[in-house]
C-alpha cells in the first residue's frame, strides 16, 4: 500500500477488546454471517457483554459459536436472525432469540430504510490491496447494506479471507476500527446424501436442460441434483449460495455460463458455505462474482436469464400446493430465505422451472410430508399460486395452472405409499376429487423408471414414459384430438366421449399385467400426449392383448415401431409369452406394420376382423 494508506491502516488498528468498547448500550449491531462471521470480534463482544444493555445482534445466518444465545446474556445481548440455523434454533424456540421472516431480496432495504437499521457493523474482511481495498470475501449478501448504514464499522482483517470479485470491495475509508486476526475461516462440509435424497436429485435432474441456469438452495436435497447432470452442456449459475458440489461441474466444463443473459461467463452468488478447498477456488477467481442479495435475489434480475431452474426444499406440502419451509408447527426451523424470490424469478424466466424438493416422509419412517392439511401453527412460505414442480423420491408433480383435483392427485402420486389411501380418502371427503376415485390405486412405488427416455423422431425431440394415474386429463385431451378414423380403428366403432371413469381406468395401470407406454411432445412448457401403446395380459394364456394409436400429425416418424419394440421388451421381462390383437380391415397402417414384421394375420368372416398373434420365442 501507499504510505498514506499504510498510515491510515495503522491509525485505525486496535485490539478486539478496545474496539467493542466503542459500542453503546441499546445499539443494533450487524454481525457478518455464515462462515464469514468475525470470530475474534464476536468473542470480545461476548466477553464484555455484561458492560452493555439491550444490544440487538442482527445476522442473516448464524454459524460457529452459540455463546451469545445463553440465558446468562439475557438483558445484555439479544440475537435476531433472518434465517434460523441449527446453532440458534433452540434459542429461538425457547424465546431467547428472535426470528424475522422476510424475503432475502428485501433485507438490504429493510436495513437501509432504518426499519431494522444498525448503528454498528462487525465484519470479517481480507487485508487491503495496494489501493486500500479489502474484500468481503465469501459473504456479500446483506453486508453491503449494513456497511452503508452503520455509523461505526469495525473490521476483523484476516489474511485467510479470500479476495473475491463482484461487489465485494470495501475501502479503508469506510472502516473506523481495525482488528487483526489469523484464524481459520469457518467451514461446513456437505453431508453425503442418503438414498432418498439421491432419488429426489435424479428426478429433478430430468428437469434440467442444456443451457439451464441453476439456483441451488440451502439444504442437503437441492445439491443432490448436481450428481446427475454431468452430461448436460453450457449450464449457468445464478444462486444466492455457491456450494461445494458445483466445483466438479465447473472443472469438467458442464458449467460454462456461456448462454447466460446476466453476467455471461460468470457464476453469480451472494455467499459461500463450504470447505477450505471451496474458499481456495473462489479466491482471486474472476469466474465467480459475489453481489448483494437485493440484486442476486431480485426476481426481475433472475428472470432476465433463460431456462432458470430454481431448486429449493420444503418441510411440508399440502394437497392444494401450499409449501411450508420455515417452521414445523409452532416451532420455527429455518427461514423464508430466497425460496420465493427464485420461485417467482424462475417462473418469469423464459423456459424457467421453479422446483420444490421434499422427502415423502420424515427421516426414520416419520410422518408424511405431503399432508391433507398444514399442521397447526405451520406457516406457508410459498403460496399455492406460486407452486410449479414438487418433487419427492417417488417422482414429479406439476401443479401450476392445475385444478385442485389435479393437484391433489398429482401430489398423492408422489406421496409415500403408506399414506396414499388416507390422503385420497381426505380429498374425497372434501369433494376435491370424484367420489368414485377409488380406481385411483396405482402402485407408483413400482413405477418402471427405466422405461423413460428422450428420443428424436425425424428431428422431433419427444419423451417416452409409462402412463401414470395423473395422466387422466392428458389422455382425454389426446382422445379428443384424434380424427374420427383413428378413434374408429382404436375402439372398433364411433365414439364421441372418454369420460372420467374410463380415462381413469386406462391410466391406472399396474405395470405388470397392464402396461402402457406413451409419447409426449413438450413445447413451451406444455406437455401433449401424441401416442399410446398398451397391453393387457390374459392370465390363462400368458398372452397379452395390444393396442396402439398415434396422432395423425406424428405418423410416419417411426413411433409405432419404437413403441411396440419397447413394449415387447418390457412384456418379456414380465413373463409375457406373446402379443395378439384384433385389427379392422380398413386399418391399413397396422396391417402393413405386422405384415412387414412377419406376424400372423388371420381374417375372421364371423367377426369381420383380422386376428394378429405372435409369440416372442418365435
Amino acid at each position: 500500500m501507499e504510505a498514506r494508506l499504510m498510515e491510515q491502516y495503522r491509525h485505525k488498528l486496535t485490539t478486539a477488546d478496545e474496539a467493542v468498547r466503542h459500542i453503546q448500550s441499546g445499539w443494533r449491531i450487524f454481525l457478518g454471517s455464515g462462515c464469514a462471521v468475525p470470530q475474534t470480534l464476536l468473542a470480545a463482544l461476548v466477553k464484555h457483554a455484561g458492560s452493555f444493555h439491550d444490544l440487538e445482534l442482527i445476522q442473516l445466518l448464524a454459524f460457529g459459536t452459540a455463546d451469545y444465545f445463553t440465558k446468562h446474556h439475557a438483558g445484555h445481548l439479544r440475537h435476531n436472525s433472518f434465517f434460523i440455523s441449527s446453532q440458534i434454533r433452540e434459542a429461538v424456540c425457547d424465546g431467547r432469540a428472535d426470528y424475522t421472516p422476510i424475503f432475502l431480496s428485501e433485507i438490504p432495504e429493510l436495513i437501509r430504510s432504518g426499519q431494522r437499521g444498525n448503528q454498528v457493523a462487525l465484519l470479517q474482511l481480507s487485508p487491503p490491496d495496494r489501493h486500500g481495498y479489502c474484500s468481503m470475501g465469501i459473504n456479500v449478501d446483506i453486508q453491503r447494506a449494513a456497511l452503508d448504514r452503520a455509523k461505526l464499522v469495525i473490521a476483523e482483517i484476516n489474511p485467510r479471507m479470500p479476495r473475491t470479485f463482484g461487489d465485494s470491495a470495501v475501502h479503508l475509508d469506510s472502516i473506523d476500527l481495525i482488528v487483526e486476526s489469523d484464524v481459520p475461516i469457518l467451514v461446513s462440509e456437505p453431508k453425503e446424501p442418503d438414498e432418498v435424497e439421491l432419488q429426489i436429485g435424479y428426478h429433478i435432474s430430468r428437469l434440467v436442460e442444456n443451457g439451464s441456469c441453476l439456483q441451488i438452495g440451502i439444504g442437503a436435497i437441492p445439491g443432490t441434483v448436481l450428481k446427475f447432470i454431468a452430461d448436460k452442456r453450457d449450464l449457468g449459475i445464478h444462486t444466492e449460495m455457491f456450494s461445494e458440489q458445483l466445483l466438479p461441474l465447473i472443472e469438467q466444463g458442464t458449467i460454462t455460463n456461456r448462454l447466460k443473459k446476466v453476467h455471461p461467463g460468470k457464476s453469480v452468488a451472494s455467499f459461500v458455505i463450504g470447505s477450505h478447498a471451496l474458499y481456495d477456488f473462489v479466491d482471486g477467481n474472476p469466474g465467480v462474482e459475489f453481489h448483494p442479495s437485493d440484486y442476486v435475489n431480485d426476481p426481475r434480475v433472475i428472470s432476465a436469464n433463460d431456462r432458470v431452474v430454481a431448486i429449493n426444499s420444503a418441510l411440508q406440502v399440502d394437497l392444494t400446493g401450499q409449501i411450508c419451509a420455515d417452521s414445523i408447527g409452532y416451532k420455527f426451523y429455518s427461514g423464508i430465505g430466497g425460496q420465493v424470490d427464485f420461485t417467482r424469478g424462475a417462473a418469469m424466466s423464459r423456459g424457467g422451472k421453479p422446483v420444490i424438493a421434499i422427502r415423502s416422509r420424515g427421516r426414520d419412517n416419520g410422518a408424511s410430508r405431503i399432508v391433507p392439511r398444514i399442521d397447526d401453527g405451520t406457516g406457508v412460505v410459498t403460496s399455492r399460486g406460486d407452486a410449479h414442480y414438487v418433487v419427492s423420491e417417488y417422482g414429479i408433480a406439476y401443479l401450476h395452472g392445475k385444478t385442485i383435483r389435479e393437484r391433489a392427485l398429482a401430489l398423492i402420486s408422489i406421496a409415500h405409499p403408506d399414506y396414499r389411501r388416507e390422503l385420497l380418502e381426505f380429498v374425497k371427503n372434501k369433494h376435491y376429487v370424484y367420489e368414485d376415485e377409488q380406481v385411483w390405486q396405482q402402485a407408483l412405488d413400482r413405477y418402471p423408471r427405466e422405461c423413460e427416455e428422450t428420443r428424436s423422431f425425424a428431428g422431433r425431440e419427444l419423451q417416452l414414459r409409462p402412463l401414470k394415474a395423473v395422466d387422466e386429463r392428458l389422455l382425454q385431451e389426446f382422445f379428443y384430438s384424434l380424427d374420427p378414423e383413428s378413434v374408429y380403428n382404436r375402439f372398433f366403432g364411433s365414439k364421441v366421449q372418454m369420460a372420467h371413469r374410463e380415462a381413469a381406468k386406462l391410466v391406472c395401470i399396474d405395470y405388470d399385467s397392464r402396461m402402457a407406454l406413451a409419447v409426449f411432445d413438450r413445447q413451451e412448457g406444455i406437455e401433449r400426449m401424441v401416442a399410446v401403446a398398451r397391453y393387457a395380459v390374459n392370465p390363462r394364456t400368458a398372452m397379452a392383448e395390444t393396442a396402439v394409436v398415434v396422432h395423425e400429425d406424428y405418423r410416419r416418424l417411426g413411433i409405432t415401431r419404437h413403441l411396440m419394440r419397447r413394449l415387447e421388451l418390457y412384456a418379456r421381462s414380465r413373463g409375457v409369452e406373446g402379443f395378439q390383437a384384433e385389427i379392422l380391415p380398413n386399418n391399413e397402417a397396422m396391417l402393413r406394420y405386422h405384415r412387414e414384421l412377419g406376424h400372423s394375420l388371420v381374417f375372421s368372416q364371423e367377426s369381420g376382423y383380422f386376428h394378429m398373434e405372435y409369440r416372442f420365442e418365435g
